[in-house]
């Protein structure tokens, strides 16, 4: 009976700094209940929690070569962005982290990467143009149609879609917990390792920027970037961050995320 109230009052209590945020609802469904209490004894148990148990979008699995792709389903809905304007987004699906070196090295035979000692890492140094051959390839495996996302699906998606709690960054205002961010000196580092957002998708704030499906219409063959990256300082990680760069442009810094 002891045991039982310890685990109770940990369910209620923070256990750490994500329990801080959610305070016991650690699957993201809104409830407190037995699918909580076994995430936390799992946590208690190896100090790591269940990633896979985690988030409120349906995921439909895609393999590609050998390689896992993960889709979070995202119901439409409406938010305000940064300017105060309302903005509403049909469904679709986005991928559930960055797209890493193994699945572009899975689609394309080759990674371009600077950062190429861990596959898990995302993919970087990769244009907007490289991403179009990329997904061409793909969708020739798939017989799919996965596209870059535009720049209001992507910050829907980062704010949490129709379950978003408001936070500044993906899945948090406390960024250290959802960031990669302002280290220059240290690479990128392997996707999902910090806590997802409340659809379930990781590193949205930070490790890369990824490229947004928008053109600039003032500056032919530019893009837009969102997210932020390990290298930028935290305001470049706010959901609302956005930056315009041309098509070609290519370094360390940038990597991509899928749309569907």
């Amino acid at each position: 009976m002891l045991g039982l109230a310890v685990l109770a009052c940990a369910l209620l209590c923070p256990v750490d700094a994500r329990s801080q945020n959610w305070r016991g609802d650690f699957n993201y469904d809104g409830e407190v209940n037995l699918s909580d209490l076994t995430l936390l004894i799992n946590y208690l148990l190896y100090e790591k929690w269940d990633n896979d148990a985690m988030g409120m979008g349906v995921r439909d699995t895609v393999m590609v070569n050998g390689v896992p792709l993960v889709m979070i389903r995202v119901d439409g809905g409406s938010y305000t962005n940064g300017n105060g304007d309302t903005v509403t987004v049909g469904d679709f699906s986005i991928s559930r982290t960055e797209v890493t070196q193994e699945l572009w090295t899975a689609v394309m035979g080759s990674n371009p990467s600077n950062f190429s000692s861990k596959p898990q890492r995302p993919v970087e140094c990769v244009s907007w143009d490289d991403c179009q051959e990329f997904i061409a390839v793909l969708n020739g495996l798939t017989g799919l149609t996965f596209r870059i996302p535009w720049s209001v699906e992507w910050e829907y998606a980062a704010r949490g879609g129709r379950y978003t709690h408001g936070y500044i960054y993906s899945g948090s205002n406390d960024p250290d917990l959802v960031a990669w961010y302002g280290q220059p000196t240290i690479p990128t580092q392997e996707v999902a390792l910090l806590t997802c957002n409340e659809l379930g998708l990781f590193d949205m704030s930070g490790n890369v920027m990824e490229w947004c499906q928008d053109t600039d219409p003032t500056a032919p063959r530019t893009r837009m970037l969102a997210g932020g990256c390990f290298y930028n300082d935290v305001s470049n990680c706010r959901v609302t961050w956005r930056q315009w760069i041309a098509q070609t442009y290519s370094s360390r810094l940038v990597g991509l995320r899928l749309a569907l």
